[in-house]
């Protein structure tokens, strides 16, 4: 496989709603998630979506054509707002949730990459003490070839 070949490509499109995060070995997704976590993805996903945003707008501006309708008491507007505030308070703790969420993916991103950057210069610390020793080596095997008698070649 080629690193052009389509199929070693990363495609988030093709990735079930989850726009690739399954796929990223330093961010916990499906099983590995706490119950928890797992309802508030799922929550948020539903909340968080354009066809829930309209259904609630339709139902807000229902409730108001309702409660303005004459013949309507004061206690009805009251009930109308007091139920507006509980869809707000609701909202405002899905969004929470999902920046919670959102908080400690970019945690796990961040600790997966300092990680591998610690390993990475690990790696790079043990190629130059190998570099460093093959110097010293062609070095040694130049000395006693020139004690030997041949000439070095120089290309």
């Amino acid at each position: 496989m080629t690193p052009t070949d389509p199929s070693t490509r990363f495609d988030p499109i093709r990735v079930g709603g989850r726009k690739g995060w399954d796929q990223h070995p330093g961010v916990r997704t499906g099983v590995r998630l706490r119950p928890g976590e797992r309802a508030a993805d799922r929550l948020f996903g539903v909340a968080g979506s354009w066809p829930f945003l309209i259904m609630i707008t339709g139902v807000v501006v229902a409730g108001a054509v309702v409660a303005l309708l004459p013949g309507r008491d004061a206690g009805t507007r009251a009930l109308l707002v007091a139920g507006l505030s509980a869809v707000a308070l609701v909202e405002v703790s899905l969004v929470l949730l999902g920046v919670r969420r959102a908080e400690r993916i970019a945690v796990e991103l961040a600790l997966y990459h300092l990680d591998h950057a610690r390993r990475a210069a690990a790696v790079a610390e043990d190629l130059r003490e190998q570099i460093g020793q093959l110097h010293a080596d062609i070095a040694r095997i130049a000395a006693v070839a020139e004690r030997a008698g041949h000439a070095p070649r120089r290309s």
